[in-house]
């Protein structure tokens, strides 16, 4: 099964988070405060990363820095989930590494499509209306 770490302080959006990427089949760490996120995941070893902008301690952007400029957690991909929607700081998160953002609300949907294209695995098929 492969694991996810989510870093969010909001509790409402890790229990979206939660609720949608174990329905999914993933294994998931939670992390609420930025100043854990890169300690967590090395003891952790996750397959991705979820972030979000605003977090304690460290911001989503310091974040995927770190995690990009770290030799043993740079091949991470990293998704960001934000409710920031300047275009300066969304085009800042994806040149530090992002492989995608988010802007809240958004589609769970397609984040997990993203999460398992991501991971090299198949999306679920879509439902027929």
């Amino acid at each position: 099964m492969k694991k996810i770490l989510i870093a969010d302080d909001d509790p409402m959006m890790v229990k979206l988070l939660e609720f949608n990427l174990r329905r999914a089949g993933f294994d998931l760490v939670v992390c609420r405060e930025g100043s854990t996120v890169c300690a967590r995941a090395h003891a952790e070893h996750p397959d991705l990363v979820i972030l979000d902008v605003m977090l304690p301690g460290r911001t989503g952007l310091e974040l995927v820095a770190d995690i990009k400029a770290d030799p043993q957690l740079a091949a991470l991909p990293v998704l960001i989930v934000t409710s920031e929607g300047k275009n300066s700081i969304l085009d800042g998160l994806l040149a530090a590494g992002a492989a995608n953002v988010y802007t809240k609300p958004f589609s769970p949907t397609m984040l997990i499509d993203r999460v398992r294209e991501l991971l090299g695995e198949t999306p679920a098929p879509a439902r027929a209306s």
